[in-house]
């Protein structure tokens, strides 16, 4: 028998799927609006504005993002810097966390306090600096982009909170049977936490290929610099040029330069490989809201 439905049901539904799109929508479109900007001819845009619709096209911007060989460079160390940077504080994190959720660790309370330490006080730049030269050996290596920031305060706590929500019954009962901390970790807890290991994935490695600053702190004469720095220098030094037209006596002719769809250019190259990660890790958001609803 098929249910009736009221027109207060169809009524609910038309004006819940017409806000969700109309938000949806609102959503797009600033970055509907970025991509137009960036593949607008330059003149066009200074004299036009940001509009959804371009009336000359240009892939100028694109070619002075990616031109020369320093580009690609880049995009292989930020892919390489968050893909290795990205499972090993997975790694490193999710057994901290563990450690941390065991109720039969006395020290683990202890331990949840340092944690958190970390999180409302810090050394301070130059202490920062002094440490990871002088005695890390951070300098001018790969590693120095990738261990300044494996760990994260805030994510073992969200990770150790969501570790003590599971059974119990279950890492016990292993326990029991003989099974080490490292096999229930990676047997049991790990297959059981992919929410919220997918949801610090994605943050950790959105914090991975935006970082910049790790590279200006610590890369001086290496060859390598990844792509946020190299955009950043880029922009940089657009608006430098910029600056010293102004100066009287200075003859620079920038007007072939377009400085305005280089920024929205290198803004897309920059999140669009994110962008595309998003769709993967989604499902695993929806479930890690609605797991604890019932609790």
């Amino acid at each position: 028998m098929v249910e009736k439905r009221s027109f207060s049901y169809y009524l609910f539904h038309f004006c819940n799927y017409s806000f969700l799109s109309l938000f949806a929508l609102f959503c797009l479109l600033p970055f509907w609006i970025m991509t137009v900007a960036s593949l607008t001819k330059d003149k066009v845009l200074r004299m036009d504005g940001y509009l959804p619709w371009a009336r000359e096209w240009s892939f100028e911007a694109y070619t002075y993002v990616v031109k020369g060989p320093e580009i690609i460079r880049g995009y292989q160390v930020s892919l390489f810097v968050t893909v290795v940077g990205t499972i090993c504080s997975l790694i490193v994190m999710a057994g901290l966390a563990y450690v941390l959720s065991l109720k039969r660790n006395k020290f683990r309370n202890s331990l949840s306090f340092f944690v958190y330490f970390t999180m409302v006080f810090s050394g301070g730049l130059i202490p920062f600096l002094i440490v990871c030269r002088n005695y890390l050996g951070l300098k001018d290596n790969i590693w120095a982009l990738i261990l300044p920031m494996m760990v994260s305060g805030f994510w073992i706590l969200v990770m150790r909170n969501f570790f003590t929500s599971l059974p119990v019954e279950i890492m016990e009962s292993a326990y029991i049977d003989g099974a080490s901390d490292a096999t229930i970790l990676y047997q049991i807890v790990i297959p059981l936490s992919k929410p919220v290991l997918a949801t610090v994935a994605l943050f950790m490695a959105v914090a991975y290929w935006n970082d910049w600053f790790l590279g200006a702190m610590l890369l001086d004469f290496a060859k390598f610099k990844p792509l946020a720095l190299l955009i950043l220098k880029m922009v940089n030094n657009i608006q430098n040029i910029q600056q010293a037209v102004k100066q009287p006596g200075v003859m620079i002719n920038i007007s072939e330069i377009p400085s305005l769809s280089i920024q929205m250019a290198t803004a897309l190259v920059t999140i669009g490989p994110i962008i595309l990660v998003y769709p993967f890790a989604q499902k695993y958001f929806v479930k890690g809201l609605t797991l604890g609803a019932v609790k």
